[in-house]
């Protein structure tokens, strides 16, 4: 669900629903120490968590959902709730002390800015861009081929994809460490969430 569609329907969101977003955005602005940058990089780490609950919220005000769909998405908003709670209790310990849940929402900021450079260097900075002080038949326009098996150009892209596979690997598994921290203490770390159609630069 799209930041735009949930803006649309903030409207028909419970008032306690925005109340624990808000407050939600001033307990990361205090553990950052109020830093605009730093802030960015958190609201956007845990926004699509909130947009998720918005749409389950959004679904049970339609008439056409089925009592066995009622119940799932009920439970699904009491645990959601549950792990928002003490996930706020993480932030307010970070806030006030320089223990083990600072370091720990210090590094979700930079996991996340990391990530968002590793995509956009990856997957977005060799992408063709239409110029349009360049004609159709531009050489920038058509596509690369591919080196010669054995030459030097083989080499260096054999290696490059090796380190990107090894990168991505590295991603996964730290993911699934988040993960394991998530179920064992029953918090939500945040999500990362990029458009591919969209830079988004962290700078």
């Amino acid at each position: 669900m799209s930041t735009r569609t949930v803006r649309n329907i903030n409207t028909s969101l419970p008032t306690d629903f925005r109340s624990l977003y808000r407050l939600f955005l001033r307990a990361n602005s205090a553990v950052v120490l109020h830093h605009s940058p730093s802030k960015t990089q958190i609201r956007r780490l845990w926004r699509p968590v909130f947009d998720e609950a918005a749409s389950k919220i959004h679904r049970l005000q339609h008439d056409d959902v089925c009592s066995s769909e009622r119940t799932n998405i009920v439970q699904w908003l009491y645990t959601w709730h549950r792990r928002v709670d003490h996930t706020l209790s993480l932030l307010a310990t970070a806030a006030v002390t320089r223990g083990l849940a600072h370091k720990v929402t210090r590094n979700l900021k930079w996991l996340r800015q990391n990530h968002v450079l590793w995509v956009e260097k990856l997957y977005y900075s060799h992408k063709p861009f239409w110029k349009p002080q360049l004609p159709r038949t531009s050489a920038q326009y058509q596509p690369y081929s591919l080196p010669a098996p054995g030459s030097r150009p083989d080499h260096i892209l054999r290696k490059n994809r090796k380190m990107r596979l090894f990168d991505e690997q590295c991603s996964n598994a730290i993911g699934e460490v988040v993960k394991m921290a998530e179920g064992r203490h029953d918090i939500i770390l945040g999500r990362l969430r990029l458009k591919r159609w969209q830079h988004e630069w962290s700078s």
